[in-house]
């Protein structure tokens, strides 16, 4: 009897496992908690994706034949006509003595305009307490975020305090300081480079090169075709890059980026007009013009598209293949996973939670892709989307006005 009952209870429990099984099963597929985004107004672009050749018009500077050469310029300098682009040396050691030079003159010229100033270049105590406040700060996050930069930011709080304590009348003994770098400085008297590299054009100048200089003739680069840009951009993947050379001058302003894309892609657009292209790696957006390619001819599948632009700068000047984002037209609107779009009575909208109630705001797309729709805001329409609205973009069972809770 004892037995019989331990079965009874055995199987009991079971049946209880296995009904609770199935309606915690149950509840998973048929209950799924609400899943909200906030409506905020959103930009999304009409565009073409490509992978694009820069060409420039550059020449590179080689390194001198013998002992050690140091740039005098940094990158995205102008260089003139015979202007200095470089030291020549005999030998490192001479080249770290004129270093070392440089370093003590650019001290002592600090110290010296220190010596310099005077109390009414100073507003306050509490003027300089803040700035020594608000560069202590950004000390502090130049250490984590831009070590290189640590130094420099040291060096302005050292500067700050060093005038308040002139301003209160501190005794700053400066003079000591000078007449001691002055003393350094006369060691160094005969530090000077050996020779210089002049540049026999004016341009900007960078210290990047990478072997891809003269792989597309310049004069030529509107001329490029669809096999012509197709079979550059495998040579960028193939060739070896050359770091040997001290560095290159870019020599104009005008440089191009050219794509291979299809045909259909530049409906809508015209040879002349400009549009906005964005470089994917740095989020750099640049006003371009479109140079040719926009007319395809009659039955072509692709288009050689050349862009150009007059803006140069170090970053640009380092340009050679790039993904690309050229942006023919933008809309505004609020952008929502093109899951959360319901049609209801015979109208397109969305459902929004307020205040545990759900409601239906009928929304226009304007514009859509396979992971999103951009709604239409209208802020006057009562009935349309808002502003801040929690937007259902998960969840079953929805309809107008039911309470969730």
């Amino acid at each position: 009897m004892t037995k019989l009952k331990k079965d009874n209870i055995a199987i009991i429990i079971a049946v209880i496992l296995i009904v609770a099984y199935v309606i915690f099963q149950f509840y998973s597929v048929s209950h799924i908690e609400l899943v909200t985004e906030t409506a905020t107004l959103s930009t999304v672009y009409e565009k073409i994706d490509a992978t694009a050749v820069i060409v420039r018009d550059e020449h590179v500077i080689e390194n001198s034949s013998s002992g050690v050469t140091v740039p005098s310029v940094n990158n995205g300098d102008k260089v003139k006509v015979k202007g200095n682009v470089a030291m020549r040396f005999s030998s490192p050691e001479s080249a770290e003595k004129y270093s070392q030079y440089l370093a003590l003159k650019e001290q002592l010229a600090y110290y010296e305009n220190l010596e310099s100033m005077t109390v009414g270049q100073v507003a306050s105590v509490e003027s300089l307490d803040s700035e020594i406040a608000e560069k202590t700060d950004e000390y502090v996050r130049s250490i984590s975020s831009n070590p290189a930069s640590s130094t420099e930011k040291g060096g302005e709080i050292n500067d700050s305090i060093l005038r308040r304590q002139m301003l209160i009348g501190e005794n700053v003994n400066l003079v000591s300081v000078i007449q001691d770098l002055r003393r350094q400085l006369e060691q160094y008297s005969g530090a000077k480079p050996d020779g210089y590299i002049k540049t026999d054009e004016s341009g900007v100048f960078t210290s990047y090169t990478d072997g891809f200089e003269k792989t597309v003739d310049y004069d030529k680069a509107e001329e490029m075709s669809v096999s012509d840009i197709k079979n550059t951009l495998k040579e960028f993947d193939t060739k070896k890059k050359n770091s040997d050379n001290l560095g290159k001058l870019v020599t104009s302003y005008k440089w191009y980026a050219m794509c291979v894309v299809g045909a259909d892609e530049v409906k809508g657009l015209d040879d002349g007009d400009k549009v906005q292209v964005a470089l994917k790696d740095d989020d750099t957006v640049l006003t371009m013009q479109i140079v040719s390619g926009a007319q395809p001819q009659t039955g072509a599948k692709e288009t050689a598209l050349i862009l150009k632009s007059s803006s140069m700068d170090s970053e640009l000047a380092s340009l050679r293949k790039e993904n690309i984002e050229i942006r023919i037209s933008s809309k505004e609107g609020i952008k929502v996973p093109a899951a959360a779009l319901h049609v209801e009575n015979g109208k397109k909208g969305v459902y929004a939670l307020i205040s545990s109630q759900i409601k239906f705001r009928q929304a226009e797309v304007i514009y859509s892709d396979d992971d999103f729709v951009l709604l239409k805001f209208d802020p006057d329409d009562k009935d349309g989307v808002r502003l801040y609205d929690k937007i259902i973009i998960q969840g079953k069972g929805l309809s107008d006005g039911r309470v969730y809770t």
